[in-house]
């Protein structure tokens, strides 16, 4: 697996910024929600609606009522019916570099934690701050191989 290119992550944090930021502002809106405000703005009725998208009215209703969760298959549907783009962006919970750095620290302590166990059997116990360094070093070797170590323990 190729090393993200600083522009593709560059892309993929100022993308989930944004969604993060439109996700705070709309997070008590529904796809329903958003159905209903741009059909009633459009002053469009739910026939209406449905036939444009070819969908029955009763699915428009659902929606709209939050009686049902749609597909984006079928909101790709409705928005094209009302004259919308239907946008979907991930928002990172944390940036790239920190999930990758949690996840290679999760994974060499888990390492070293084998290596301290099979210490332990033979009455030698090592000290914290060499545990410490073994962790930091698997961490390298695993941020900077090449493939999907990271992620296939």
């Amino acid at each position: 697996m190729k090393k993200p290119s600083t522009s593709e992550k560059l892309l993929l944090e100022e993308v989930s910024k944004l969604a993060t930021a439109l996700q705070g502002t709309t997070q008590s809106l529904s796809a329903g929600d958003f159905v209903k405000l741009i059909r009633s703005q459009l002053k469009m009725s739910q026939g209406a609606l449905a036939k444009r998208a070819g969908l029955p009215q009763s699915t428009i209703s659902r929606i709209e009522h939050n009686k049902t969760e749609p597909t984006l298959s079928v909101l790709s549907k409705i928005f094209n019916a009302l004259s919308c783009s239907f946008v979907t962006a991930p928002a990172l919970n944390k940036p790239i570099d920190i999930i990758r750095t949690q996840q290679a620290r999760r994974i060499a302590e888990q390492r070293v934690q084998y290596l301290r166990g099979t210490m332990s059997l033979e009455k030698q116990e090592p000290d914290n701050h060499l545990l410490e360094e073994l962790i930091k070093k698997e961490m390298e070797e695993l941020l900077h191989a090449s493939g999907s170590q990271l992620w296939e323990e």
